[in-house]
């Protein structure tokens, strides 16, 4: 099909915008989100030491990638690579010996949705006040994938040669956690919104209780 911008041939059909898009403006596509993410939620500021979580797979690579192009031309921004597969918390330990101010994480869509869904159903009013949205411990984890769905992400590295190894980390999950994952996946094969409007639902509801700090998104 024809890309829905321009009169080249689409790589990729995004049925939650209804369009068909082709190499360079997906890549543009993917970026535009990740960097709206990044300026909502003010993740990145001079002199920050970003580390990049890294674990061999695709999603990982892509946005080790991404935020080393974003930064590429500024003195006063740092990206790192952080490998492993340590939970948060030793990550965080991590982090601070290596001087990182914020750790980013390749989540994407669905597993961000699905965090948002598990909170509800546990009662838990965290999931939709995370760390993204306040520093604690003086690190902060941002997300700037969080918007773009996982086959998206896939296809980003692909296209940018950063497939890397076939090593995949499942975090643990308990059964409510699979139930869920699976049954946003199901509903999500219906109405492919889904995902996005729990995510845009969760950011409004951060939105209200953020505390201000008189710093306003650019």
């Amino acid at each position: 099909m024809q890309c829905s911008k321009c009169k080249n041939k689409g790589v990729v059909f995004q049925p939650y915008s209804g369009q068909h898009l082709c190499r360079d403006h997906f890549i543009a596509d993917v970026e535009a989100k990740a960097k709206r993410a990044i300026r909502i939620n003010q993740w990145m500021h001079p002199e920050d030491h970003i580390g990049v979580v890294v674990r061999g797979d695709p999603a990982g690579n892509a946005l080790l990638f991404f935020l080393k192009k974003l930064t590429g031309n500024r003195k006063d921004i740092r990206v790192s690579e952080m490998t492993g597969t340590e939970d948060l918390l030793l990550l965080k330990e991590r982090a601070r010996n290596a001087g990182i101010t914020r750790i980013a994480r390749a989540t994407t869509l669905e597993d961000a949705a699905a965090s948002v869904l598990i909170g509800i159903l546990r009662g838990e009013a965290d999931n939709c006040f995370p760390d993204t949205y306040g520093i604690q411990g003086g690190i902060q984890v941002i997300t700037p994938f969080g918007h773009i769905p996982a086959g998206e992400i896939a296809l980003y590295a692909h296209i940018h040669g950063l497939n890397g190894g076939m090593a995949v980390f499942m975090e643990e999950a308990g059964s409510l956690d699979m139930d869920v994952k699976a049954m946003l996946a199901e509903y999500s094969r219906r109405h492919p919104a889904a995902p996005h409007a729990v995510l845009n639902l969760c950011e409004a509801l951060a939105a209200v209780h953020r505390p201000e700090d008189g710093i306003s998104p650019k």
